[in-house]
């Protein structure tokens, strides 16, 4: 695996720092963060938040960024970003941190 430069450090919210911590994968929401911030053009900090599935009532954190930049550029960093995500982390972590990414 390649190293991943460093993002600036991003205080979770509360209830997002809880669950994480509940589950161990505070380390993992920062490794998302900074493939986000290396793979994106971010405009702005992540905005964190906690979601609960409303068919399964499972939890997870989201992250949603926004990049100017085009639809196809996009969904072909999305691809980049989830490559590099699943190969970086435990399967059972797959689902527990999910990017949103929002363009102009």
């Amino acid at each position: 695996m390649q190293a991943i430069p460093t993002a600036p450090e991003l205080a979770p919210p509360p209830d997002v720092c809880k669950f994480c911590d509940d589950q161990g994968i505070l380390d993992y929401l920062r490794l998302a963060l900074r493939l986000a911030a290396q793979t994106f053009e971010l405009n702005g900090d992540p905005r964190l938040t906690l979601e609960t599935d409303p068919e399964t009532d499972e939890q997870s954190v989201a992250i949603d960024v926004w990049s100017p930049m085009s639809c196809e550029e996009a969904v072909e960093r999305k691809l980049r970003y989830t490559r590099q995500w699943v190969q970086s982390i435990p399967p059972n972590v797959i689902g527990m941190i999910r990017l949103i990414v929002s363009i102009a």
